[in-house]
């Protein structure tokens, strides 16, 4: 809440006007704030759901196409889900 003080006609009081924080402008922010939360988390999902569906679709080429364009060096490049044994069974 702000204060904003006013000094009367006289010069021997003041007076204390009491504004309310939750204007339209503070709606507007949090609204905004939200807003971009919403798209950042909507972009990551949208990326991931890409990279996996890319790694199915190479996954499922024939093995002497996956040699041609030789798949298992191109794995180390693709983002994803790491394939470590470890890690999956701590998940468990």
């Amino acid at each position: 809440m702000t204060v904003q003080c006013q000094s009367a006609p006289n010069g021997r009081a003041s007076v204390l006007r009491f504004t309310s924080t939750s204007s339209v402008a503070n709606a507007q922010s949090w609204f905004l704030a939200f807003y971009s939360e919403v798209q950042k988390r909507i972009e990551a999902w949208s990326y991931e759901r890409r990279v996996k569906r890319s790694r199915r679709v190479l996954e499922s080429l024939p093995e002497h196409i996956l040699h041609d364009i030789g798949w298992p060096n191109v794995d180390d490049r693709l983002p994803g889900i790491a394939k470590n044994t470890a890690e999956f069974k701590r998940g468990q």
